[in-house]
């Protein structure tokens, strides 16, 4: 960040004369002596005092005059607030040079929200993320020249209705909650131009990337949300600890310009000990994808290791910009065992005018082993404030074949093959 320094200088009567002739530029990679050299050079010149007075000062003075005339104060406060303008965006271009920055980031989103199941009474609820998840950051690069990049991100979870922090798992197999912590992604990355990305730390997993806003109407949030068919698993299953994130990963992204094509490998350990479940939580993942102005289409696929049996979670997604409509399919499968559902989704986001969109999505899941098909129906209602703000509104209703029992949001439960239903309304703000 950039540093502004205050001075506290001497000089003897008689009225100063503000002249910037003497100063120089010192080079970025000499900064530790950037701000002494540019403010005594500009000090000078406005004093006119030879660099051995320096030893014999007479009055230590900023921006105040006792023995002079009024006259001559205002134009000492005026040419010494100049000095210090100039100082700082010296400093500010120094370190607009180095190439580095560091942001904090955010976004809240907060809602009330009125869910309605089979077999017990419509509850609600104030709660968070029901059109983006709500989060807090801090994020910053390097520049090391010739198309180098270092960078980190460290973000986490933010319940606003409650002021909580999100869980994260060290291991891909158990949930650890507690203070904040930076369970969405805690990274450290190295990018070039020409080779593409290496990204250490906790992250998304590569199969997640078609369940977000790119190939979902609504992504993985709120009553709407790719999440409660394309997420495993039926009722009374596990569900894995990698479905979106995996800790201890090394990711690898290929670099812009490869004609459209892009990609996404991920190597993730479990970190367990000895015996039988020392591969748990170990994953591999790919994606691979094509997009140009108005296509996108892309393929993933995630494998964890467990004991008790692999999860693998693989998708294909298509998005297709025709005017102001936005047309998506998605197909996805999750297996844990010998248990598997297979979901498959239509839908479509339509910009109806510049601060409006409209959302739907239609989705129907399948099950093998465990009799819980169910299908899905949602609409939504988007409307930009602002670049920052906005009101949506969402409308949701699962129906549950079999012993189904999969609900909105998963604030309330159905009886099995139960039909159950949301509502929610709310606001986003970033920062």
């Amino acid at each position: 960040m950039s540093e502004v320094h205050v001075c506290v200088v001497s000089r003897s009567s008689g009225s100063p004369r503000l002249s910037f002739a003497e100063a120089t530029y010192v080079p970025y990679s000499k900064r530790l002596g950037l701000c002494g050299s540019v403010y005594l050079t500009l000090w000078r010149a406005v004093t006119k005092v030879r660099p051995g007075y320096l030893q014999q000062p007479t009055e230590t003075t900023l921006m105040k005059t006792t023995r002079h005339s009024r006259g001559v104060r205002n134009a000492w406060n005026a040419r010494t607030a100049l000095v210090l303008a100039a100082a700082a965006a010296s400093a500010g271009a120094a370190h607009a040079q180095s190439g580095s920055s560091v942001q904090v980031f955010g976004l809240l989103d907060i809602g009330v929200q009125a869910l309605k199941a089979s077999g017990s009474d419509t509850r609600y609820f104030v709660n968070s993320d029901g059109n983006t998840s709500s989060r807090f950051g801090v994020r910053g690069t390097e520049d090391l020249g010739g198309g180098l990049k270092v960078g980190f991100w460290l973000e986490s979870a933010v319940a606003v209705d409650d002021g909580t922090s999100g869980a994260t798992s060290t291991n891909n197999k158990d949930s650890v909650s507690g203070g904040l912590t930076w369970g969405r992604r805690a990274t450290v990355q190295i990018s070039s131009a020409d080779w593409g990305e290496l990204r250490l730390g906790r992250d998304y997993v590569p199969s997640f990337g078609n369940l977000t806003t790119s190939m979902h109407p609504f992504g993985t949030n709120g009553v709407g949300s790719s999440g409660l068919l394309f997420y495993p698993v039926p009722a009374g299953g596990t569900t894995a600890r990698t479905g979106v994130r995996a800790s201890n990963s090394i990711g690898y992204f290929t670099p812009s310009g490869l004609n459209g094509f892009y990609g996404h490998a991920m190597l993730a350990l479990g970190e367990q000990g000895a015996g039988p479940t020392r591969k748990d939580g170990q994953l591999t993942g790919v994606r691979i994808g094509w997009r140009n102005e108005v296509f996108n289409t892309s393929a993933a696929i995630s494998k964890t290791r467990y004991a008790t049996g692999d999860y693998t979670q693989s998708n294909v997604g298509v998005a297709y910009t025709w005017g102001p409509a936005k047309l998506m399919a998605l197909w996805g499968r999750n297996e844990i065992g010998i248990s598997s559902t297979t979901a498959t989704m239509l839908g479509t986001q339509w910009q109806v005018w510049p601060q409006g969109e409209i959302r739907f999505a239609y989705t129907w899941l399948k099950a093998k082993n465990v009799a819980s098909d169910a299908n899905q129906i949602a609409i939504g209602y988007v409307h930009d404030l602002s670049k920052r703000t906005a009101l949506y509104t969402n409308l949701s209703k699962i129906d549950n074949k079999g012993r189904g029992v999969r609900f909105n949001v998963g604030l309330a439960t159905t009886q099995p093959g139960g039909d159950s239903g949301g509502f929610e309304a709310g606001v986003r703000h970033n920062f």
